[in-house]
């Protein structure tokens, strides 16, 4: 009986063991802010406070610079901040509008001048960054750009042909939804199922055909994605095509919202030459007679 209670028990730890140290995907939903401080030589400056902060949403963390004056910020939500640095006997520097897209490291490097810290030095962030911090490929779709693109059905998943190495299979269909419709694109030659999908972190593949989404966010409550498509890292550890990265649209100081109208009105819409000379007049059968003695000759 002793002998049958050890047994028990080993397999009980066994299987907490593996319950607890099994794969745990930490999607990224978040980007990343790093860089150096440096003087007018080149050299790093230790202990420099960095911080950051959006004017939108009133976030605000601080750090400070290691030995060789390097800095990082991680997990910083998507949207645009303010990197100020400072340090004693040098003149503070104010970068503006640096940009933090999805699953995307951004580098902020800062050089301070000598001078009284009361002094400031503002500088405008580069709107193109070079990805230096990683060996990731991928497209990021902002917000904007899926709001005003036009969008047969208003489905974001035609913005994903618009990516290098994409190419749709015959059955992609981006205007129906769910089983009806399907995301079956190849990536740089692998297989249509191979691709992952995530919402705010979370995936958003059905696992029974692999080959639609469980939820098509509407393009109003996209803030963007970010489709990587090639040496993505071991976070992304279920997909060895694309990986598109969706995050929703976070509340900010101001009040806002959006509204959409979708009409066609016939008014305005001109007739063709052969529908003017018939305007009024109707077609026997609707015209199918004309067509069947033209067919006949």
């Amino acid at each position: 009986m002793d002998l049958h209670k050890q047994w028990f028990r080993i397999i009980g730890i066994c299987l907490f063991t593996l319950a607890i140290t099994g794969p745990a995907f930490t999607q990224k939903t978040t980007g990343s802010i790093a860089g150096q401080v440096s003087d007018t030589t080149g050299a790093g400056i230790a202990n420099a406070t960095v911080t950051l902060s959006s004017d939108a949403t009133g976030l605000n963390r601080s750090v400070s610079s290691n030995d060789r004056g390097e800095y990082s910020f991680e997990e910083v939500p998507n949207g645009t901040y303010n990197v100020d640095a400072s340090s004693p006997s040098f003149r503070r520097s104010l970068t503006k509008g640096v940009l933090v897209n999805v699953a995307t490291a951004t580098r902020v490097d800062v050089t301070l001048s000598a001078g009284n810290v009361s002094e400031v030095v503002t500088v405008s962030a580069s709107a193109i960054q070079v990805q230096t911090d990683s060996g990731s490929l991928g497209n990021v779709i902002d917000g904007t750009q899926v709001k005003e693109l036009p969008l047969n059905g208003r489905s974001f998943v035609q913005l994903t042909q618009l990516v290098p190495g994409v190419s749709g299979a015959n059955n992609f269909d981006s205007k129906n939804k769910g089983l009806q419709g399907g995301v079956d694109f190849s990536v740089n030659g692998n297989p249509t199922t191979n691709n992952l999908f995530l919402v705010d972190g979370a995936n958003d593949n059905d696992v029974g055909s692999n080959r639609t989404i469980l939820i098509y966010p509407s393009i109003e409550s996209i803030a963007e994605f970010k489709m990587l498509t090639n040496s993505y890292g071991p976070e992304y550890g279920q997909a060895s095509g694309a990986v598109v990265t969706i995050v929703t649209r976070s509340g900010t100081n101001d009040f806002h919202g959006s509204a959409f109208y979708s009409g066609r009105n016939d008014a305005l819409a001109a007739y063709t030459y052969f529908a003017r000379r018939n305007a009024g007049q109707g077609q026997p059968r609707d015209g199918k007679d004309k067509l069947r003695r033209n067919d006949w000759g």
